[in-house]
This record gives structure tokens, sequence and C-alpha cells, in this order.
């Protein structure tokens, strides 16, 4: 009972609590109730368990041994609470944290062997671990008791307008666009080509900030409250529930839980027990747990999780998952999901098919030509305080946005070889956006700070309605409230249920101001225009050019008119003394098949002198200048760099890499190629 009550406050209740307030965790997983039970089980008992057999092994060696073992026992959980406690205090210093668990736990042993009052009361405190256990049961009610499926008493009037919806994730306008307020056709052809064919709703606002909030609000046509969960339980009329009786439905869900088990073959992993799936649930329960307990300098080596919601091991394991489940595997959903809709709509007729991508969501490794950068992705979701950190940041994502323009437009030729294209209705949205201004998070948003805002809420959508012949530009106050209201109505779908939003079919909701919410459950509204959102690409147009190709993303900094130039420099530098690149593997036997890997992120390690104030450095690629480096800026010592390359540049074969330094006056040497 002693080992079950230290366990709780320093193991169990740490992580229940954690994964009982963010269910989305378990959707994401696509754990089942089975596996569920087994992973409480192993949290609440096994270090318990195994601090139990080791006590009870020791007593063969004598009452001496024994007792030191038992107080052992008892001096490390109590040590690991202390640094969880340390935690949840905000005390973050390792210097710190490490002294004062000991101490902490020294005290308390030392109390607990000298007093029997305190042994019983321990004993007595194992009572936690049912409170723990009740609470995280009453926390997951909508996992483990889902209740029955009630599909809507409705009809389909048309029933042959085939019906394929993606919803992007972490996808900002502003980004999509040029300074003219059009969008950049040279870095986003496929999705310019879809405005010249659909409608494009050029001011369209987001639901909520939080993917576990945006996507219910989206197929339920409401707004969440500040504490749903993705799961079906929570919001029974959604589009599944509405038409997933009535015509072939299916969705690709990487968070969201929202469709039936017995109408969508991706829930169907849910069923049943996976040995493998649970082993990989647990391992990122680990490393869940080191991120909640370590102080800051012991959790910097952990696989980062805040950018997602599982799979946290394949950022440690240098992307050998990645590569299967990560930004290419969701771009490849998209393209997969067309398939799929054109192979049923063959087979019975017409279908609906929704597919939630993960792109250009972080972390950020798909270059625009659909090939893998090398380079582990360690910022949180802050962005750095330093503005080259943030300018990176920025990027990294643009470059996985354009690689998501090209799967737009691989889905899009799915349907128009097959001949489905003319009748069907194709939507594209995004569940929210993200923002990248030095120092601020990157969708946690102070309702009133309205640039940020824009940044987060306004998202690219665009409907190409069945027998739309030309592209239309709509400034309709539009919300991703309509959508499924929009669909309800081209489907001509009789039924009684109620939605927040408005069909955006034949006309513009009458409406100046559309509601949003964040995922502190503050509630506001959005009235800002699609006029307004140009002061966001005029920001953003100083930290990377809005204009210009695929090219121009890595043409920043005082250095941006260099890159693309061929540098001849002889003269040599006198300031760096070394320099390297973390992996010069990736700039040889180079392959232009999707998924390879590429040096297109480029970090590595400077040794220099003092450079003054403006200095950059600039990456030159087989004699080209491909890329800025703004860590140089009065730097001295030994720190880090971290650039983006212009990816074109990577062709297949094999290429050298050299470093030029660009003085404040425009002054150029040389650093030569990085040392081995």
């Amino acid at each position: 009972m002693t080992y079950l009550a230290l366990a709780t406050i320093a193991v169990s209740q740490p992580l229940l609590d954690l994964y009982g307030t963010n269910l989305t965790v378990f959707s994401a997983a696509k754990v089942g109730r089975l596996e569920i039970g087994v992973f409480i089980v192993l949290v609440m008992l096994v270090p318990a368990l195994l601090a139990t057999g080791v006590d009870r092994f020791s007593i063969r060696f004598g009452a001496t041994v024994h007792r030191s073992v038992e107080l052992t026992i008892v001096f490390l959980f109590l040590f690991v609470f202390g640094m969880v406690l340390l935690r949840w205090l905000k005390v973050e210093r390792d210097y710190f944290v490490y002294p004062a668990s000991v101490v902490f736990a020294y005290l308390l042993t030392r109390l607990y062997a000298a007093r029997a009052s305190l042994r019983q009361w321990v004993s007595w405190l194992s009572v936690v671990a049912v409170a723990v256990f009740a609470t995280f049961v009453l926390q997951a009610q909508p996992i483990l008791f889902p209740g029955a499926t009630t599909f809507a008493e409705a009809s389909v009037g048309r029933t042959d307008v085939p019906v394929f919806m993606v919803i992007m994730d972490e996808a900002p306008l502003y980004a999509m666009l040029g300074t003219d307020g059009r969008i950049n056709a040279e870095r986003f052809p496929n999705f310019s080509a879809l405005a010249s064919e659909a409608t494009w709703y050029r001011d369209n606002t987001a639901i909520s900030n939080f993917t576990h909030q945006a996507v219910p609000g989206i197929m339920a046509s409401k707004i969440p409250e500040k504490d749903d969960s993705p799961f079906l339980a929570l919001h029974p009329r959604n589009i599944f529930t509405l038409l997933g009786d009535k015509m072939n439905v299916d969705a690709v869900e990487p968070v969201t839980s929202l469709c039936p088990s017995d109408v969508c073959s991706n829930t169907e992993q849910a069923t049943g027990f996976s040995g493998s799936r649970l082993w990989s649930f647990l391992k990122d329960a680990l490393v869940v747990y080191g991120q909640r307990a370590l102080p800051y300098y012991s959790r910097r080596g952990l696989p980062d999780t805040e950018h997602g919601w599982g799979g946290f091991g394949a950022v440690e394991s240098r992307f050998v998952e990645q590569l299967k489940t990560g930004a290419l595997g969701q771009a490849n959903a998209i393209v997969d999901g067309a398939r799929d809709l054109v192979e049923t709509s063959n087979r019975v007729g017409t279908a609906f098919r929704l597919v939630h991508a993960l792109v250009p969501h972080a972390p950020w490794y798909m270059t625009p030509d659909q090939r893998i950068t090398s380079i582990p992705v360690y910022s949180t979701t802050s962005n750095p305080e330093i503005g080259d950190g943030a300018r990176d940041n920025y990027q990294r994502f643009m470059h996985q946005f354009i690689g998501t323009d090209k799967a737009i437009g691989q889905a899009v030729k799915v349907f128009k070889d097959a001949g489905l294209w003319d009748k069907m209705l194709f939507i594209v949205t995004a569940d929210h956006g993200i923002s990248f201004v030095p120092g601020k998070q990157q969708r946690n948003v102070v309702l009133k700070d309205r640039d940020r805002v824009l940044d987060i809420y306004k998202v690219p959508t665009f409907v190409k309605y069945p027998g739309q012949q030309s592209g239309e530009t709509s400034d309709c106050a539009s919300s991703n409230l309509d959508i499924v209201p929009t669909i309800v109505d081209v489907l001509d779908v009789e039924t009684d249920w109620q939605f927040l939003g408005s069909s955006l079919q034949g006309g513009c909701p009458q409406r100046d101001k559309r509601p949003i919410e964040t995922a502190t459950g503050k509630r506001g509204q959005v009235s800002e225009t699609f006029a307004d959102l140009q002061r966001r690409v005029a920001y953003y147009d100083t930290v990377v050019p809005s204009d210009g190709g695929v090219s121009s993303v890595a043409a920043v900094g005082a250095s941006a008119g260099l890159i693309g130039q061929r540098l001849d420099v002889k003269d040599a530098t006198d300031k760096i003394l070394k320099w390297t690149v973390s992996r010069p593997e990736d700039f040889v036997n180079l392959s232009a098949q999707p998924g390879t890997r590429v040096a297109v992120t480029i970090n590595g390690g400077i040794v220099s002198a003092a450079f003054q104030a403006g200095t950059e450095g600039i990456l030159v690629i087989d004699g080209i200048a491909a890329g800025v480096v703004g860590e140089l800026s009065g730097a001295e010592g030994v720190y880090g760099y971290t650039a983006i390359i212009d990816s074109t540049l990577m062709s297949p074969g094999d290429h050298t890499v050299e470093l030029v330094i660009r003085a404040a006056d425009g002054t150029l040497t040389s650093a030569g190629p990085p040392s081995p």
C-alpha cells in the first residue's frame, strides 16, 4: 500500500491527469477501449508492483538489507515526486531541481524511517490511487463508454454528386498570397488553378485555433465547448451521422474520432487489441512523462511533444517512421483519398470522402518537391525570441505548404482523369492557421491581438460546385461553420437537424461578424475582411518575400539580392576558424524521388572571431548563392546556425557547399567548404 501511494503521486497521477485532460491523444493514437484499459492498469499498478517485487526479493538477504532497500525505494519515489512538484511550480533549472529533489526526498525518507505514524499515514494515502483511477475513468467517458450511434432521419435528393473534402491543418491564408492580394501562382500553382475553376472564399474564417475543437466544429457546424474532446459521443450530430447510413461514407481522421466505426474504415483499427499499437502508445507515454517530470536541460534531449498528438519517437529516430506517417504520408493521404473516391464512385455510385491531412502542420520536413530534409525541428509551439529563428521556421513551413499544394494538384488530376471533376463537389479548407511573430505563441492568441487573430483564423477555402464551369472569387463573410450546411444544400438533403452555419450555395449569409473561440474557452468574433488581411501579407513580406517562386523563399535578409547569383569570391576570411554541416551525406547521391533525403534545411556549427552587427553568411551550392545564415551578426566564439536554401538547386547527383561571409558594407569573403 505504501508503494502504491508513492507511485500514484510520483507517476500515475501526473500522467493520468495530463492524459485525462487531453483525450485527443487517445483519438490520435487510435487505441481501443481494451488497450486503454491495459494502459490504465500498467500506469496504476506496474511501478508499485515492481517496487514490491524488489522489496520482497531483498528479504532473503536479511533484515538490514531489506530495510535499506525499502528506504531506497521510498527515497526514489519521493525524489521523482519532488521533480514533478517543482515542474508543476515552474521551477526549471536543472542545477536547482536535482539537489532540491534530493534534499526533499532525503528529509521525508528520514521522517518516514523514524515515525511509525508517518508510515501508517503513507499507507493510508493509497486511497488516492482509487481517486485517481475514478477521476480518469470519468474524464475518459467519451472513449470508454461511447454509447450507441444515432443516425439522422434524413433523405438525400442528389445521389449523382460525389463529394471530396480536404481539411488541411495549420494552413493560414496569408502565406499563400502575393503582395497583390492574389494567390502566388509561382509557388502555389495548383491552388491558383483551383481558384480559377472553383469558388475561392477569400474572407473565410476558422472556428477555433486548435484542431481538437476546430475539426468537430466544421463537421458538426457548431462551436465546441471549452472542454470538448473530438469524439463522436460529444458530437453525435455531424456529417457522418447525417449521411453515414444513406450513402458510402469514409474518412481519414488522424486526430479526431467523429465517424462511427461501422461507417468509416479508418476507425476500424480502434477495435480489438493490438500489442504493437499499445507498445507505441506506451513509448509515447514515457516521452510525455519525461517532458512532464524532467527539468529544462534534461528534457531537451527528448522528442518534442508540442507539435503533435503522438508518434514522438519518430522524431528521435531521424524520421524512419516520419517517411511513412509524417508530412509526406499526410500529403499522400490526400491523393490516396481521391483515388479511393474514384474507385468507390465507379463501384457503388455517389460517395463522400473526408481527408483531414496534417499538412502543412509542424514539424516541417517536406520540401516543395516532396522530398524530406533531415534536420530536426527543435522549436516548441512558441516562436523563438530571435527574429532569425522565427524566420527559419517560417521558411521551413513555406516549403511544406508548397509541397502540400503539389498534393492538391495530384488529387485534382485524379478526378479529372476519371471524369468526375465536372459533376463532383470538391472542398478544400483548413482547421486554422499559424503565426510566426517572434516571441509569440504560434496558435495561442489573446483575442485583442487582432493581427495574430488574422494569422490564425483566416484560412484558405475553395468550393468547386457540381457543374461549375469557371472560377469565382467571393468576399462572403463566410465561416467554416458554413461547410456542412453547404454540403447539405448541394446534395439536397432533407433533415430536421439545425446547423449554426448557413449554406454558401447561391448566395452570401447575411452577417458582418463570425463567431470564433480559443482553446482556453474564450469566445469572440471576427469582423475583419480580406482587405484587413493584406497588412499581414505586408508584414510577412518583410520576413520572407511574398512574391516570386520557390527559390525566393530562400532570399531573405540583407543578402536576399544575391540568392540565385553565381558567386566567385577569391578573398578568404580570417574570421572563420572552423565551420561544419551536420549531415554532409545529404549533399551526395541525391534523388528526385519523393520521400528521399535532401539537404534543404542545413545546420551545423561555427567557430569564429567577433563579427560586426549586420554580418551574414551565404551558403553557396555549386558556386550559386543558395541560402542565408543570419546567426553571424555580432556573433563570436562557438555557436550553431540554421539556414534554408533554394531547394531547386538540389538536383539529382552530388553537390558542393561553401560558406561566403557578407560584411555589413557588402564586402564578400570566403570561408571555403566545411570542415570534415
